[in-house]
């Protein structure tokens, strides 16, 4: 690395700041933007209906897995250096959190076998997603490592 660039890194300290807020919030918005925009060429399509399975089942696996995806790399994107240590810290909370929804939703009184298979479901999905940004993260920033 060059001496300019050690500079540069060396001022952007702040940024380490938020990694951890950056991503829950760049997955929900990306989850809710991704999902309206699925939502939006079904209609426009003409074909499918809100009571259909592409919209109750498949659509909220896919919303989840870019949830996944968009989380790992907003991680490496807002770190300052280290963007795959950062990416993959943040996407093995993301996996806690995930494995801690399905307990509880197996787990829970008030949810349904159906309630519980689409969170482990989605949960999964996530995982896929943030498995799959990890890969393109390494391959970007591979000169960090």
């Amino acid at each position: 690395m060059s001496e300019i660039e050690n500079q540069k890194h060396k001022y952007q300290w702040w940024r380490w700041l938020f990694v951890p807020i950056v991503p829950p919030l760049t997955g929900l918005a990306g989850g809710v933007a991704f999902h309206l925009m699925q939502w939006f060429g079904m209609k426009m399509a003409g074909g499918y209906s809100e009571e259909g399975w592409v919209f109750l089942y498949f659509m909220p696996l896919v919303t989840a897995g870019f949830v996944g995806w968009a989380y790992s790399w907003s991680a490496a994107i807002v770190a300052p250096s280290a963007q795959f240590k950062a990416s993959l810290t943040m996407t093995v909370l993301l996996f806690s959190f995930a494995v801690f929804a399905c307990f509880v939703a197996i787990t829970g009184a008030e949810h349904s076998r159906f309630e519980s298979v689409s969170v482990v479901l989605m949960s999964v999905a996530a995982a896929v997603g943030g498995i799959i940004a990890l890969n393109g993260i390494k391959k970007a920033y591979s000169g960090e490592l």
